[in-house]
């Protein structure tokens, strides 16, 4: 049922979880695990004097080297995707639905208060949106 997972990444230690996760899932289904990572308009990261692509090139760069080692550390099938825009919930869900993916998994850190009210939440923004479903693993799952 599950067997290209695609993965929201961010670097952070929810989003490494996330990852374990669908590491775990893909290896014991024979899937595969797509990790994309959706930065922000380059007009909003790119310091002055910089080219453009630097920055997404250099996600880009970790993204696949983070791919080719999970590849040849646990032998699942590891792609990778940078895409840009400022709502990562809403390009995580048009990412499985141009490129395909049988369930969308993201880790979240499960703000509370006024701080969700405020920033909002990526993962549930996504459970809301997707055409797939989505695999949520919180801040206490240990993968």
């Amino acid at each position: 049922m599950f067997k290209k997972l695609v993965v929201g990444v961010d670097f952070s230690e929810h989003s490494n979880r996330a990852v374990k996760a669908a590491l775990k899932l893909a290896s014991s289904v024979g899937g595969t695990v797509v990790l994309v990572s959706v930065v922000p308009s380059r007009t909003e990261i790119v310091p002055s004097g910089t080219a453009d692509d630097q920055f997404a090139g250099s996600i880009e760069h970790r993204l696949r080297d983070l791919a080719a080692s999970l590849s040849e550390s646990t032998g699942v099938t590891v792609d990778y995707g940078v895409e840009v825009n400022e709502d990562p919930a809403a390009e995580l869900v048009r990412f499985v639905s141009t490129w395909g993916g049988d369930a969308l998994i993201v880790g979240t850190t499960a703000r509370t208060g006024l701080n969700r009210v405020l920033v909002g939440s990526v993962a549930e923004r996504i459970f809301h949106n997707a055409s797939v479903p989505v695999i949520v693993i919180g801040p206490n799952v240990v993968v």
